[in-house]
């Protein structure tokens, strides 16, 4: 009896909420909530992907500015060492046509030396001669 007054109480209840309106804009509601949560995850795949998509693009682009920044610099240093060479070199250049010129100069003063004396020793003989000749000519007066 008392079983049977359960069943009865649950198809009475059962009727109660199939012809509750209430009850069909619940379902409506879930369903409406739950197409929801679907779009809205939807969209944000679609976001998160070009998200990463950009993030992969911007990746990218700062990889190319790193390889022409690491160009310029393999240039910038390679341009400094030939500019070093051409430094010593031009360096060693100097030297050598400083030592040319200051050798130029050490054989012009050995030969003006060489020539002051010899020129020296004619003037000391011409002077020996005038002197002579004077003295020669004081004694025959």
């Amino acid at each position: 009896m008392v079983l049977l007054q359960i069943t009865e109480t649950l198809n009475t209840h059962s009727h109660i909420i199939w012809d509750n309106a209430f009850f069909y804009l619940f379902i409506l509601a879930i369903v409406l909530f739950t197409v929801g949560i679907l779009v809205v995850m939807r969209v944000l795949k679609k976001k998160n992907i070009n998200i990463v998509f950009l993030q992969q693009q911007h990746v990218a682009k700062i990889d190319i500015i790193r390889k022409e920044h690491s160009n310029k610099l393999e240039n910038l240093r390679i341009e400094m060492l030939r500019r070093e060479e051409d430094r010593s070199r031009q360096w060693m250049e100097s030297e050598k046509e400083t030592l040319h010129v200051l050798n130029g100069v050490s054989n012009l003063l050995d030969l003006t030396n060489v020539v002051g004396r010899a020129d020296s020793q004619k003037i000391l003989s011409i002077l020996d001669e005038i002197q002579i000749k004077i003295a020669l000519i004081k004694t025959n007066q």
